[in-house]
């Protein structure tokens, strides 16, 4: 297939067409970074939309926070959904094409065609891998799926690795090292941000209905993929010992817009029943006020299974709050585990339940860890940061013939 480099005005601003299946209202970590880089982008003078998939009544264009946001109707479920919105997402593209210089999706199956089209319309693409062996593990998606995927794949310009892991699995999977761009994922750190002080923690505590004993917090989708009975069991066991404190769990379930729901949120509920700490626990559910359960709480705990670059991890340590979490990727490229927060494997759950104590009991403690935090991620990770990085790459890949 010819290459050519993007045509394009150099006085016009960058115009960039996110691709992100899911977003606003249907919560996941890819869109949530979508929508915040879009938003830094556009301080920049870049031109973003964002064109998703209509997974509910929502309209089909408006605007979320100054960015148009489109949406593609989409089977509601079943095999035929994702092929669905790649024909939809080919269509789109098409129509819009003088309205967009670059293609950045933001993963992997879901968007695949929009590699193809971008070569076909002479656009620059690029594809931001956020899971670790999930987004381009080719061989566990099946024979069919994963060759499908991987001819996809291979026709982006750059790929965006959030992780050391994740920059090593593109290159394990034959990807050439000089497409690969290592730019982590960024933080609000304008609204994420430490309390004040004490007062302030105990106030937020207050308004935000929650006991003033220390608070534990885990953010994210209800899913068995996030470990949150491992979270709740370490948790309980703390309880179980006599240390006071509460645990809030601040996001929705499967159905990624609303209360927690299905049979594994059901099984966390039998799990709390039978140690009688209903009063212990608090689901809220997806929340707009994320940053204030942040800044209220006094440790984050977090053990998934398999992430890239977890958000919630760089909100909470943005937020001055110390977090014990399980070796993942992109977690050894964030936390030096007994300087900025505690990591352990999955099998280590005493080491993790003791550091979680500790941190529950210790004041000092958590204001050391958490300062730590913050600073490191100021100076690493702030979207500002972040943002920047992708303008210059933008710019790298106008002005060259793409590879």
């Amino acid at each position: 297939m010819t290459q050519t480099a993007p045509n394009r005005e150099s006085s016009r601003p960058i115009r960039v067409c996110m691709v992100s299946f899911y977003y606003d209202p249907n919560y996941s970590g890819s869109a949530i970074q979508a929508g915040n880089l879009s938003r830094y982008l556009k301080r920049r003078g870049v031109q973003p939309f964002v064109v998703s998939a209509r997974l509910d009544s929502r309209v089909a264009h408006e605007e979320i926070d100054g960015i148009p946001v489109y949406r593609i109707p989409v089977l509601q479920s079943g095999n035929l959904q994702i092929p669905f919105f790649w024909l939809g997402l080919a269509w789109f593209l098409w129509r819009k094409r003088r309205d967009y210089d670059i293609v950045h999706a933001h993963g992997t199956l879901q968007h695949g065609t929009a590699s193809i089209m971008a070569r076909l319309l002479g656009k620059g693409s690029i594809l931001k891998v956020a899971m670790h062996r999930s987004d381009i593990a080719f061989r566990r998606q099946g024979k069919i799926w994963g060759r499908i995927n991987r001819f996809y794949v291979r026709r982006f310009h750059r790929y965006i690795a959030t992780s050391r892991q994740i920059h090593l699995e593109f290159e394990e999977e034959g990807m050439e090292s000089e497409r690969i761009v290592r730019i982590p994922n960024g933080v609000d750190t304008e609204k994420f941000r430490p309390a004040e002080d004490r007062d302030e923690k105990v106030a937020l505590k207050a308004a935000l209905g929650l006991p003033p004993v220390p608070l534990a917090l885990f953010t994210g989708i209800v899913i068995a993929r996030k470990n949150v009975d491992f979270v709740i069991r370490v948790f309980l066991e703390i309880r179980k010992a006599g240390i006071p404190g509460h645990l809030v769990v601040v996001g929705p379930g499967e159905g990624r817009s609303g209360k927690p729901e299905g049979p594994y949120f059901d099984s966390l509920q039998v799990m709390i029943r039978e140690a009688g700490a209903e009063a212990d626990v608090t689901f809220t559910g997806r929340r707009p006020d994320v940053q204030d359960y942040v800044r209220a709480s006094d440790l984050f705990l977090f053990a998934p299974r398999k992430e890239g670059m977890p958000n919630v991890l760089l909100e909470a340590m943005a937020g001055g709050v110390p977090c014990v979490v399980s070796r993942i990727s992109g977690i050894e490229d964030v936390i030096e585990s007994g300087v900025n927060g505690y990591v352990y494997d999955l099998d280590e759950e005493d080491r993790f339940r003791q550091a979680a104590a500790d941190l529950m009991q210790d004041g000092e403690l958590r204001a050391r860890i958490g300062e730590k935090a913050t600073r490191d991620i100021r100076n690493r990770y702030s979207l500002d940061a972040v943002a920047d990085r992708y303008v210059a790459l933008y710019n790298s890949l106008l002005n060259t013939p793409p590879a």
